[in-house]
């Protein structure tokens, strides 16, 4: 958004990954142990909260502060917490022992 604007595409994509990601994350709170599911849950608030920021950047309407760039610092900051929830997945299946 920040280099070549709104593009349908884009937000087709954007859309499509959504869904994935929520039908993903529904499956995982039936099967993952608690220790997954409450970083998974952390990062899935997070997802939202930027796909909430986009989705008002897109229509011309966001919230007092939110621009590109607090979005796009938003999205960076959901890497560590994947990281966290990789590290406890592989922790719960046996193959890492960090922390």
């Amino acid at each position: 958004m920040r280099e070549r604007g709104v593009e349908e595409a884009g937000s087709d994509a954007l859309e499509e990954a959504k869904n994935a990601h929520r039908d993903r994350y529904s499956e995982a709170q039936m099967i993952a142990p608690e220790a997954v599911l409450r970083r998974a849950s952390v990062v899935n608030q997070a997802l939202n909260k930027v796909y909430g920021q986009v989705k008002r950047l897109e229509r011309g309407a966001p919230e007092p502060g939110e621009t590109m760039e607090t979005a796009a610092q938003t999205q960076y900051e959901v890497w560590e917490m994947l990281r966290t929830m990789r590290t406890a997945m592989r922790h719960d299946l046996g193959i890492s022992h960090e922390d």
